[in-house]
């Protein structure tokens, strides 16, 4: 636990810095939040959330946190037995993120490049037994999307590939849409 708090604080930290010089007229930087879906390893995870704040260095490059959660549960009885699981996945990233240049400022696509920690907790539970399982290990994150802007509300979509450095690795890939605002 204290592990994670220490790269949430990186997180943050990283996040806040101060940006370079912006053009008149440009935000210095965003915040998203909404909806993430995961597969991992096979396995679905429907209930997810994310929130990724964005500072912008320049036109084309930001530096970005952003920190999510994925979450999958179970159930099954047969006659008077019953059994349960429960998996919860967090990921705490930080990294640089580019945006094209286009003359369209209404869509702008971007790629990004993030590093930090995911950690994953299951508990499987029986009448007459619980078993929990907690790790925290380091992962990579490398993503594409696409803004739109000038909506009602700002629209963030976006693709992820992670890759978690566990024993012998796993794979997992997202997809995001949310809401974007700027500041």
């Amino acid at each position: 636990m204290r592990r994670l708090t220490l790269i949430a604080i990186g997180v943050l930290a990283l996040t806040s810095a101060t940006a370079a010089a912006q053009t008149q007229g440009e935000s210095s930087g965003d915040v998203s939040a909404g909806y993430r879906f995961l597969q991992s390893n096979g396995t679905g995870y429907p209930a997810g959330w994310y929130v990724d704040v964005t500072r912008h260095l320049n036109r084309v490059v930001s530096i970005t946190g952003d920190v999510g959660g994925a979450y999958k549960g179970d159930s099954i009885t047969v006659g008077s037995f019953s059994q349960s699981f429960d998996a919860r996945i967090h990921t705490f990233m930080g990294g640089v993120k580019v945006r094209a240049v286009t003359q369209n400022p209404d869509v702008i696509a971007f790629g990004q490049a993030l590093f930090g920690a995911a950690n994953l907790r299951t508990t499987t539970a029986s009448p007459a037994i619980t078993l929990s399982r907690q790790s925290t290990e380091p992962a990579l994150s490398l993503g594409a999307g696409v803004d739109v802007n000038d909506l009602p509300v700002d629209l963030r979509f976006q693709i992820t590939w992670i890759r978690v450095f566990e024993d012998g690795g796993s794979n997992a890939f997202a997809f995001s849409v949310g809401a974007k605002f700027d500041f």
